[in-house]
């Protein structure tokens, strides 16, 4: 099943948690959950277009961000 594989990815990448969010740019996307408020660098998410699951480009993780609804 596709959610246990992005679960699998998450964890492989250090996230224990994920939350689906509103699709962008044609991506599915998991914004990892911590379960402490954490700032540790760039808010990467997780995006999921068919078969492919990745993080995203540092730029990508900004241009997401400026496009959320505040």
């Amino acid at each position: 099943m596709m959610t246990e594989r992005i679960k699998e990815f998450a964890a492989e990448n250090g996230y224990t948690k994920i939350e689906k969010a509103e699709p962008w740019h044609g991506y599915d996307v998991y914004v990892p959950v911590y379960d402490e408020l954490s700032y540790v660098g760039l808010p990467f998410v997780i995006l999921v277009r068919g078969e492919e699951i990745r993080l995203s480009t540092p730029e990508e993780a900004l241009e997401w961000v400026r496009t959320q609804p505040e």
